[in-house]
């Protein structure tokens, strides 16, 4: 039988089998292979609304945020701060069972979490930006592009790899 979907195929275990060892201040650090889905569970509670902020700083920007907009929703909201490093801790702690005490004895900086969390990133494949991004985006299902203006494709060969009218402007042998 054949399958659409088949979760039992091939996975990062098999590529980690171990789990993903990380070097933090002379210690050896094991996260899972797999990101398990509740480690974005403290990052993604309503009680940090993240979600919340975000939409926020879009609604008040037109889709075009900067700094002030962010700077403004943070205002609105000043225990964000605090309770995202909660957050983060937490997600780490789901992450580092059984070595959260370990790594936290290590006092990782806000930088570390930043470091850590990207490479983490990188190994499970995870972009946050797409992971956000909004239903509206640009994707789409046609074709791949068109010329902006008509006038601009006049020298485009009607066939993919006919001839240039002038043989010798592509000549290369002078």
């Amino acid at each position: 039988m054949s399958y659409v979907i088949d979760l039992d195929a091939e996975r990062r275990e098999v590529q980690h089998p171990d789990g993903i060892p990380v070097k933090f201040r002379g210690e050896q650090f094991i996260f899972p292979a797999e990101l398990p889905a509740a480690a974005l569970d403290p990052i993604l509670s309503d009680e940090l609304d993240l979600v919340g902020l975000l939409g926020d700083v879009i609604n008040s920007s037109d889709g075009d945020a900067g700094i002030k907009e962010v700077v403004n929703a943070l205002f609105r909201r000043p225990s964000l701060p605090r309770k995202f490093l909660e957050a983060i801790r937490a997600t780490y702690g789901i992450l580092l069972e059984g070595q959260n005490e370990d790594f936290l004895e290590r006092k990782p900086s806000v930088p570390d979490y930043v470091r850590l969390t990207t490479g983490l990133a990188r190994v499970y494949g995870v972009d946050l930006g797409k992971l956000f991004r909004s239903a509206d985006s640009s994707e789409t299902d046609g074709a791949t592009s068109s010329p902006t203006s008509p006038a601009s494709t006049e020298s485009t060969p009607d066939a993919s790899g006919s001839a240039p009218d002038n043989p010798n402007s592509s000549d290369s042998d002078d």
